[in-house]
């Protein structure tokens, strides 16, 4: 069988006609492929594959021949790839009643948790991947660590799931399964205006799901995205490099903003345009060697009283700078110590322009466990 890309479609007012050109149409998606021509019923055969089509939100037709998603004229859109089990936005979504998400998850799981659990009216939330669509379908694996199973109530480790294969050392690719697959570039061509952020993680295939916009990118105004940090050994087979990420991004007209660290494997980072994009003094600016040394010696004590209290195994222990540099971070941007003691009297850097809850909730990212 000739395996086509999943398609965006305009709902047919009789299922069995062709489409009519109305006010207000459904927007549709295939979540598994057809053939091209006219969509016979909800539910037909095509080839080796039981079609399905279903509706996941309005479209308007200002211009009959090109048909947009239904936003309210001031909808500032947000765009989520790979929600997981709940959404980044969602906190937006509770405190900004102009903010609209367009969500992506592949893992149904995941997805009919989500629908469960966090439906929201401003949320478009469409069960497939995202990335290369000329695919089609795509392989998607679910993994874990040696000696722990997939399941789904087990905790965070064992609930991660991916385009790309994870070659281990200790992970193992549980179960393999299909799904659909669209561009980027098709749904942002839905979109009456820019796009705010464009929040993707996709376990290692982030790159391929930005490359999928093509010249549609340009309609984005901020990225956040996970970069993995240079190792010798990458968590995905065929995953892209730190390097690679910040080169194509560069060329498509994007700065680097801030990263932050969400393992030791990687980090997220933001990347924006030049119209909205701010400087943000680094890491390394704002706690330099000198004064992380001079703050882990100082407040050593408690240090250690944390790494025992949590059997973390770490007191007494001398750890490198970074790891110094994070001790000091957790507790000066967490408000543990004072400012003072944390940045000292110059005046460019303070908790407002140090801290990642304050940076966050300036560009309208507020991410739980980081905002507090």
């Amino acid at each position: 069988m000739h395996r086509h890309a999943p398609r965006l479609l305009a709902c047919h007012d009789d299922w069995g006609s062709q489409p009519k050109v109305s006010h207000v149409l459904a927007f549709l998606i295939f979540t598994v492929l057809a053939a091209p021509g006219t969509v016979h019923g909800r539910l037909s055969a095509e080839g080796d594959q039981l079609v399905i089509t279903i509706p996941v939100a309005k479209l308007r037709r200002d211009d009959p021949s090109h048909p947009l998603l239904d936003l309210p004229k001031n909808a500032k859109v947000l765009i989520d790839v790979g929600t997981h089990r709940e959404s980044t936005f969602l906190t937006r979504l509770h405190h900004d009643p102009t903010a609209w998400v367009i969500a992506f998850e592949p893992d149904y799981l995941h997805y009919s948790h989500h629908l469960v659990k966090h439906a929201h009216p401003r949320m478009i939330l469409i069960n497939a991947a995202v990335g290369d669509s000329s695919r089609g379908w795509a392989s998607f694996y679910r993994w874990s660590y040696e000696g722990a199973g997939w399941h789904f109530n087990s905790g965070d480790q064992t609930q991660l799931g991916s385009l790309l294969q994870a070659p281990g050392p200790g992970m193992k690719a549980r179960e393999e399964m299909q799904v659909a697959v669209v561009s980027l570039r098709d749904v942002l061509s839905f979109l009456p205006g820019r796009v705010e952020i464009l929040k993707v993680d996709a376990q290692g295939a982030d790159l391929e799901v930005v490359k999928s916009a093509g010249d549609q990118l340009e309609r984005v105004d901020r990225i956040v995205m996970e970069l993995p940090y240079e190792v010798a050994h990458m968590t995905y087979a065929d995953q892209t490099t730190e390097g690679d990420t910040e080169a194509f991004l560069e060329q498509a007209g994007f700065r680097m903003e801030r990263c932050f660290a969400v393992s030791e494997q990687e980090k997220d980072c933001t990347f924006a345009r030049a119209h909205v994009w701010r400087h943000i003094p680094s890491e390394d600016e704002c706690f330099s060697k000198n004064r992380t040394e001079m703050l882990f010696e100082l407040w050593r004590d408690q240090i250690n009283y944390l790494c025992k209290l949590g059997k973390y195994g770490c007191e007494n222990y001398t750890p490198p700078l970074k790891t110094k540099r994070t001790w000091i971070i957790t507790f000066c941007c967490s408000r543990h110590m004072p400012e003072h003691a944390c940045f000292g009297r110059k005046s460019n850097y303070s908790y407002a322009t140090c801290c990642l809850p304050p940076y966050l909730l300036s560009i309208g990212y507020p991410k739980p466990g980081y905002v507090m």
